[in-house]
């Protein structure tokens, strides 16, 4: 099963200076790193997520930072557990450190989308978790944690367990406050150091700022984000993710209004992307029973392939 990393680990060991010391090292020690820019891929070589009109326009690489923004209660997280899901299921050793979540409640809803179904039946919470071994790690730690702390985890996990993709559920449980602009801007810079020294892919979900008109009615830029701007300078990757709640205010009032029907339940906006061409906005809808997301109103909800490690 998903194994659990627990919060008694001694850190001290995997903990960081702040200042790491100057590499310089000759042109030709990157030779097999220049021939691997220009090395066509194969899609199943790219961490990807499959599952949405993502996986044709973001690739997830190595020692690059994913900044995932949006309003608070917009399904940031939701979006972001069914990446991680599409990333195990490409054999990606990846880590959930979601302080705001029990590990519990946190594999309950990716079950739920993994089998696209409200209540899997026992023997395939049995499957999904033996499927998880070698694949899929959960931080054991509910409430703040320090930021010395949370890079020493994400050190101990790549170093220790070979891991490649680790997402921070969320920033506010790293540095607390809004006004901590210094901490904020260390720890942003540290992450993308920490990133590129270990070949992690790190997800670091944020919040961005409510509007000062109050309405949630169009979705955020990168410019929203909540405390300091150094987040979204140094991150790679810069994502969004909005729900439509005026469409789902209208079909409170009128569930067979039409024209809201066709809206979609919610806007994945790429604002930012250092190492590719594409930027813009994707349409997706939202299945309720599975919690997951999808292209389009008619999409199955068929369970994920979950083949044998």
């Amino acid at each position: 099963m998903a194994e659990i990393l627990s919060d008694t680990i001694d850190w001290s060991a995997y903990e960081r200076e702040t200042e790491a010391a100057v590499k310089v090292r000759p042109a030709h020690a990157f030779a097999d790193d220049l021939q691997a820019e220009f090395a066509q891929k194969s899609h199943s070589q790219k961490s990807v997520m499959f599952s949405t009109k993502l996986r044709d326009v973001i690739e997830f690489r190595p020692g690059e930072v994913t900044c995932w923004a949006g309003y608070s209660g917009h399904r940031k997280s939701m979006f972001t557990g069914q990446v991680a899901l599409d990333l195990i299921v490409q054999r990606e050793r990846t880590l959930l450190a979601s302080m705001e979540m029990s590990p519990a409640r946190t594999l309950a809803r990716m079950v739920r989308q993994a089998f696209g179904v409200e209540r899997p039946e026992a023997d395939r919470l049995r499957s999904f978790s033996a499927w998880t071994d070698g694949r899929l790690w959960l931080f054991d730690h509910m409430g703040r944690v320090a930021p010395g702390v949370m890079q020493a985890v994400c050190m101990y996990f790549a170093t220790e367990k070979q891991g490649r993709h680790v997402f921070i559920d969320s920033m506010m449980m790293v540095c607390g406050s809004e006004e901590s602009l210094d901490e904020q801007k260390q720890f942003a810079t540290d992450l993308c150091r920490l990133a590129q020294e270990t070949g992690l892919h790190v997800h670091l979900v944020t919040h961005c700022r409510k509007p000062q008109s109050g309405a949630e009615d169009k979705p955020p830029t990168k410019y929203d984000l909540r405390g300091s701007a150094a987040i979204s300078d140094q991150a790679s990757n810069v994502i969004t993710v909005w729900a439509n709640k005026p469409k789902a205010a209208k079909l409170k009032a009128n569930p067979c209004d039409d024209e809201a029907l066709q809206q979609p339940d919610a806007a994945v906006t790429v604002e930012k992307q250092r190492n590719g061409a594409w930027e813009g906005r994707i349409k997706l809808w939202w299945d309720e029973a599975s919690l997951r997301f999808v292209d389009d109103r008619t999409s199955p909800m068929e369970p994920y392939r979950m083949a044998p490690a």
